[in-house]
């Protein structure tokens, strides 16, 4: 899809004769729509993820390039409009990602996110498949290294950060009693960037930490207005 090329006809379309006169004359007074600026590589989007000392919570924040996929149990999921929404959480159609681990000092199953950049509107376009994805993804099942499992997906309210939010809880039960595993997700968009947040706990909600989602979106913000 050429965004720049979509976002170039709109704004034309919406000018009056005059202002498409005086725009064709002056070439140097359109100014570059978002869309149109090229997305964010992977060594930049690394530069914009958390070092050691940003996160004194956690014993280390490993970031990885290639970014992994991942899924749980063995792909394709039995419901597809829940594969679907691991598609878009893994970003398996950005321009690149990074992904980072957070090994808390006070949870052992740890956490992780996930910054992608995307060309023209695929970053609007990934948020709406999530969207649409959570609207009937409500329990798939699947087979792991732990056996057979069921999922459930509880939508919950998403914190008021980007420019659109979703936020929900991934459950599943443990075998041998072991509780209920569950999985926090965050998923943010802010301009062409989205940005993914998980965490798991046994026995006990998951809550990826606020503060570090809400760090880290203020610095994909700024990155794309360069400050």
């Amino acid at each position: 899809m050429t965004g720049a090329m979509a976002m170039g006809a709109l704004a034309l379309s919406g000018c009056s004769t005059t202002e498409r006169t005086r725009l064709a004359a002056s070439p140097t007074a359109i100014t570059p729509t978002r869309s149109s600026i090229p997305p964010l590589t992977a060594e930049q989007l690394k530069a914009l993820a958390f070092t050691e000392s940003d996160v004194p919570q956690a014993h280390s924040v490993p970031v990885q390039h290639p970014a992994p996929q991942q899924v749980p149990g063995n792909p394709p999921l039995s419901d597809a409009s829940c594969q679907r929404l691991y598609d878009v959480i893994n970003a398996k159609h950005a321009s690149a990602s990074v992904f980072q681990i957070f090994n808390w000092k006070e949870n052992v199953m740890g956490g992780d996110s996930r910054i992608a950049s995307y060309e023209g509107t695929k970053a609007q376009e990934a948020f709406r498949q999530l969207q649409k994805a959570l609207k009937t993804c409500k329990t798939f099942t699947g087979s792991g290294y732990t056996g057979k499992f069921t999922a459930t997906i509880t939508v919950e309210k998403a914190p008021d950060l980007g420019d659109e939010a979703l936020s929900f809880h991934l459950t599943m039960p443990l075998t041998d009693g072991y509780g209920l595993r569950d999985e926090h997700h965050v998923f943010i968009r802010t301009g062409t960037i989205t940005a993914s947040f998980q965490e798991l706990t046994v026995g006990r909600k998951a809550q990826f930490p606020l503060d570090l989602i809400q760090k880290q979106i203020d610095r994909l913000r700024s990155a794309q207005r360069g400050s």
